[in-house]
């Protein structure tokens, strides 16, 4: 089974008031998935982390 590590955010953002407003890129989520791959391991170190830019 797969572990995936969860790092939550110490800066939540504020919901959405009214949902029916959503859209496509323009409502962005706190957290974002991230998982390494190398050709020794295959997918590993999978993990939830606070909304970033990649590295």
């Amino acid at each position: 089974m797969l572990d995936i590590k969860i790092v939550r955010t110490t800066e939540p953002k504020a919901k959405p008031q009214d949902e029916s407003k959503l859209g496509f890129g323009k409502i962005f989520t706190d957290h974002m998935f991230l998982m390494d791959y190398t050709a020794g391991e295959g997918w590993h170190d999978a993990r939830v982390v606070p909304y970033a830019s990649l590295p």
